[in-house]
């Protein structure tokens, strides 16, 4: 990255979501296209975990935006976060590179699936695609750029 590139310029936001989630497997953002960057980047944070609580969070890939034939790609999981292993507070990023997907059989979106057991936990996560093949990115999906 040039150090004149702003980082809106060359990550673009895939989306975001931040919620109080009850026990339950969700699917927190919508499967996104790679086709223009050669990598993504998923940040979740855990706030407070009630008790008992254990968070997983696994990086799908699919062959279109409606999530068909979506399945994990290899390694790229988080280790469960744990309210008894004080866990609250943690910060954790998936990062995959397209060549990490199954492009041979057409999977080019990422999506991701949350699970959440025991108890209700605050999380908030946030997707990013770089390495774009076409630079400025796009940037609607941004609600304010404050340069």
């Amino acid at each position: 990255m040039q150090y004149c590139q702003r980082f809106t310029e060359v990550w673009e936001l895939l989306g975001a979501d931040a919620d109080e989630y009850t026990p339950g497997t969700y699917a927190p953002l919508a499967f996104r296209s790679l086709g223009n960057h050669q990598r993504a980047a998923l940040v979740m944070h855990v706030g407070d975990m009630g008790a008992g609580a254990t968070v997983d969070l696994t990086l799908l890939q699919a062959t279109n935006a409606a999530g068909t034939d979506a399945k994990a790609i290899a390694g790229k999981a988080i280790t469960r976060l744990t309210q008894a292993s004080g866990d609250a507070g943690s910060t954790v990023v998936i990062e995959v590179r397209t060549e990490e997907m199954d492009v041979d059989n057409r999977f080019a979106f990422i999506g991701a699936e949350l699970k959440v057991a025991n108890a209700n936990c605050d999380i908030g996560i946030v997707a990013l695609a770089g390495s774009s093949n076409y630079v400025p990115v796009a940037t609607t999906s941004w609600d304010e750029i404050v340069d």
